[in-house]
C-alpha cells in the first residue's frame, strides 16, 4: 500500500511538473506569436508610408509666395515690410520689460 502511494506522489508530481512546464511553453509561443505579428504590422505600415508619401505642390507655393511678394506682405520680419512705425514718444522711454 505505501509503495503505490508513494508511486502515484511520485507520479502525481511528475504530471504537474510536465503540464507547468507545458503551459510555460505554450504562454512563451503565444508571446512570441504576438510579437512578430506587431512586427509584421509595423513593417506593412512602413512600407506602405513609403509608398504612399506626401509630396508638397512646390509650383503652387512658389506661385502663392510670388503673388504675395507683389502686395507688399512678403516681408521677413514680424512686423511686416513697412517695419515698425516709429514715434517719438516711443523712443528712449524705459518700461518694466525694457529696463
Amino acid at each position: 500500500m505505501a509503495i503505490s502511494a508513494t508511486v502515484a506522489a511520485v507520479a502525481g508530481a511528475t504530471s504537474l511538473y510536465s503540464a507547468n512546464k507545458q503551459a510555460k511553453a505554450q504562454k512563451r509561443a503565444q508571446r512570441q506569436a504576438a510579437k512578430q505579428a506587431e512586427d509584421a504590422r509595423r513593417q506593412a505600415d512602413r512600407e506602405f508610408n513609403r509608398a504612399n508619401q506626401k509630396s508638397p505642390n512646390v509650383a503652387a507655393l512658389f506661385k502663392k509666395n510670388k503673388a504675395a511678394g507683389g502686395q507688399g506682405v512678403s516681408g521677413t520680419y514680424l512686423t511686416g515690410a513697412g517695419g515698425a512705425p516709429v514715434s517719438p514718444g516711443m523712443i528712449g522711454r524705459t518700461t518694466l520689460l525694457g529696463g
